[in-house]
């Protein structure tokens, strides 16, 4: 059986971990809830640009834009979002899994696949296991912004 000093110490260090994790906490909900006040602030003008788009589409309806007739699919790419650390889970791993399945589904296609990496997890993936990384972007988290 433990020692009653053991036992203290055991205490003591989960009180501890509490702290900190609740001063994570904390800190989360606060960048949340700025990045959703500015997400609700860009709304207006997201939806008149909705708008603007809907109105140029039915415009006029025989006009086929280049960029809209349908091609053999040769070259494709991913945006893929990651996290900057760990403390998710399995939320990395199972992205990874998913994106390799689609990579090995594109290679058998023989298309080409760009990558856009977010997130230091997944830069530090794709490094180790090789793509065509055409942009890379991290550490986006610690100060959220629609701008």
């Amino acid at each position: 059986m433990a020692g009653e000093k053991e036992i203290r110490s055991k205490i003591a260090s989960v009180k501890n971990m509490q702290k900190i994790t609740s001063a994570m906490e904390k800190v989360a909900a606060s960048k949340i809830r700025k990045a959703q006040q500015q997400m609700k602030a860009s709304r207006p003008y997201a939806e008149r640009i909705r708008r603007v788009i809907g109105h140029l589409a039915s415009a006029n309806p025989d006009y086929k834009h280049p960029f809209l007739t349908e091609r053999g699919v040769s070259r494709v790419g991913y945006i893929i979002m990651s996290t900057d650390r760990g403390l998710c889970g399995g939320l990395n791993a199972n992205l990874f899994k998913a994106v390799i399945g689609e990579l090995q589904k594109w290679k058998n296609e023989n298309a080409e696949v760009d990558l856009a990496l977010v997130g230091a997890k997944a830069v530090a993936f794709f490094r180790r296991m090789g793509g065509n990384v055409v942009g890379t972007a991290t550490h986006l988290g610690d100060k959220p912004s629609v701008n």
